[in-house]
């Protein structure tokens, strides 16, 4: 199924691979899915899924006008696509709902339409080497020198704001600076905020979210990861992403 074809009415719910949920969510989506049954949550018991937060997406993840995947989700995660269901106990102040999960999706739909290469790149920042670290910073100035400084990230900034992909935009920009930062105290070090090595993955995660939209200015992004990592499009894509 194309992602931008999804129902309107349906929508996406981000778990564990597994197919658990995170934190307060502890249903089984895996689960429910092969018993073929509804699932009304509750965040204690005799609080329906009404007054909670809404623990779901609407449309398909990277359709225009949707949302995206939430800056504090856990990475790997899996991902389902569901309807939501009446229950007959209406009540004054409204229903309670149950989800009704239908498939497993691949978990790059979140991502936006490069996820397959968002999440490549996700997880060869999880394993970079500080002396890779130091190569992002280096190639930033060899990129970007500051007396001839490429415009190409404030273009991008208008681009996925005329054209909805700001929400997207921002959570793969945090998403790469959160798996940099990981990286980095792997080896008891840290990553300054507005450092090279991190504005050198913020630009390829700004790549990531309009390269469909303009490949040109894409490929103008990524100049500083690939100077270092090389060419993002290669790396091999997780199973987590890409499997059912």
């Amino acid at each position: 199924m194309d992602p931008n074809r999804l129902p309107a009415d349906w929508g996406w719910k981000v778990t564990r691979p597994s197919g658990r949920g995170f934190d307060d969510d502890p249903v089984d989506y895996a689960a429910s899915l092969r018993d073929r049954r509804s699932i009304l949550i509750e965040e204690t018991p005799g609080i329906p899924l009404r007054r909670r937060k809404q623990p779901w997406h609407r449309a398909a993840p990277h359709a225009s006008g949707a949302s995206s995947l939430p800056f504090t989700i856990e990475i790997p995660f899996g991902l389902w696509i569901f309807t939501l269901v009446p229950n007959d106990d209406e009540e004054h102040s409204g229903r309670t709902w149950s989800q009704k999960i239908w498939f497993r999706v691949p978990a790059w739909w979140a991502l936006g339409p490069q996820g397959r290469t968002a999440a490549a790149l996700l997880t060869r920042l999880e394993k970079l080497t500080w002396d890779e670290i130091l190569t992002l910073r280096r190639s930033y100035n060899k990129a970007w020198p500051t007396d001839r400084e490429d415009p190409a990230w404030y273009e991008a900034q208008d681009l996925a704001a005329t054209a909805d992909r700001a929400t997207l935009k921002n959570a793969l920009i945090k998403h790469t600076e959160a798996a940099l930062g990981r990286a980095a105290r792997i080896h008891g070090k840290r990553v300054r905020d507005f450092s090279d090595e991190q504005k050198t993955v913020c630009f390829a995660a700004a790549a990531l979210a309009i390269e469909d939209l303009s490949p040109s200015l894409a490929h103008r992004l990524y100049g500083p990861l690939r100077l270092a990592l090389g060419d993002t499009h290669t790396y091999p894509v997780p199973a987590w992403a890409d499997g059912l």
